[in-house]
């Protein structure tokens, strides 16, 4: 058991040299983050770890992140629930839909996606009623795919109108004869020397795999479009991942075509891929919240000052950082035009009838973003 604590600690070490050594630590409030970021991380990995039984409950439950515990980007729209399950059982999810723009369901063997559904392909009610069966072997009607010895759903609802829409009521239940299952460790002291070698394998390879994903994209660019699903990511959604990297008298402009379809968002993150938080900050922006140009077109300020455009994402103090277009069920997946230019030339550098906010108008925007995110995650 010492053993293992000492290697917890040597794992919490080599994450906090990463983030000191780190080439994105570039002001106070990157490294102070980054630290910051690593308490995350052991708080959500504490959770998984203890709270793993999927045995005596059976509940599609909240997932640990939320608008404080924020972990590889996740969406600013969202809210994420979950169930752990064993495998060779069955299992009726069922209840209603909700009034969510988007809902998805995601099976998962580890972080790789096994089957993906969007809900309103489903067979449903004329009031959002639905269910499915999730099993190893295919059913006919509404069904996903498990597969692996401890599978896992998730739902997925992302939010337009954050005031009025509202997430999905579920309960999930074992259906058929209870599977054989492998013996389980009966000694406490063992099973606690996994718990701790996990948190610190947990923390430790989550800040690299990001730290070290976020480097991929260009400064103040985008990769193409991609299936992230074995990544943990739903199949239905095409995210476009960049990186902005700005000095504090610079603006970085992203224009695109909206898409056309189920949902689509903009979102900034600080260099340890922590969504920038979207209640105190307008660093996100989805296809009901956008201003649309004349001409048809999206344009987006990245910027540290309010520039008084309507269409402003909040660096929040961050020297760099990641940003992500999410497009779902859309007819494309733009890869946005991206250009930097001096804050005082970005009203140069918009249309004329670019939609502009005044300061007051902008405090009771982000205002209401706070009390929005603080109803969808009251506990």
């Amino acid at each position: 058991m010492a053993k293992d604590w000492t290697g917890l600690l040597s794992q919490l070490g080599a994450a906090a040299h990463l983030v000191t050594g780190s080439p994105f630590t570039r002001n106070r409030l990157d490294l102070a983050s980054g630290f910051r970021h690593l308490l995350v991380l052991a708080a959500i990995g504490i959770d998984e770890v203890l709270r793993f039984d999927p045995d005596p409950i059976l509940a599609v439950s909240r997932a640990p992140t939320d608008d404080v515990l924020t972990w590889g980007m996740d969406c600013p729209d969202a809210i994420y629930t979950r169930a752990t399950l064993w495998g060779g059982e069955s299992y009726r999810l069922f209840g209603n839909r909700g009034t969510a723009r988007y809902v998805g369901l995601q099976t998962m063997n580890g972080i790789q996606a096994t089957a993906n559904a969007v809900v309103d392909e489903l067979e449903m009610d004329q009031a959002g009623n639905f269910e499915v069966i999730i099993s190893a072997d295919e059913r006919e009607g509404n069904w996903l795919r498990i597969d692996g010895d401890y599978p896992t759903v998730v739902v997925r609802h992302f939010f337009y109108d954050w005031n009025s829409e509202v997430p999905s009521s579920l309960r999930i239940e074992r259906i058929g004869r209870r599977a054989e299952r492998k013996s389980r460790p009966s000694d406490a002291d063992g099973l606690v020397s996994r718990q701790v070698r996990a948190l610190g394998e947990f923390v430790y390879t989550n800040l690299r795999f990001f730290h070290d994903w976020g480097s991929a994209p260009p400064a103040n660019g985008f990769l193409e479009p991609g299936d992230l699903s074995a990544v943990g990511a739903a199949a239905e959604n095409r995210p476009v991942i960049g990186r902005w990297e700005l000095g504090p008298d610079e603006a970085l402009i992203l224009e695109i075509k909206p898409p056309n379809g189920v949902y689509w968002s903009y979102s900034l993150g600080n260099p340890w891929w922590e969504t920038i938080h979207y209640g105190r900050h307008q660093s996100s922006l989805n296809g009901h919240q956008v201003a649309v140009d004349s001409d048809g077109l999206v344009r987006v300020v990245v910027c540290a000052r309010d520039p008084g455009v309507a269409n402003w994402l909040d660096t929040a103090g961050y020297s760099n950082g990641a940003m992500i277009l999410r497009c779902v069920r859309t007819d494309t997946a733009p890869t946005p035009i991206t250009r930097v230019v001096k804050f005082d030339e970005i009203a140069a550098a918009l249309p004329a009838d670019t939609k502009t906010v005044t300061p007051d108008e902008r405090t009771a925007i982000v205002a209401a973003r706070r009390r929005a995110v603080h109803q969808r995650f009251a506990r």
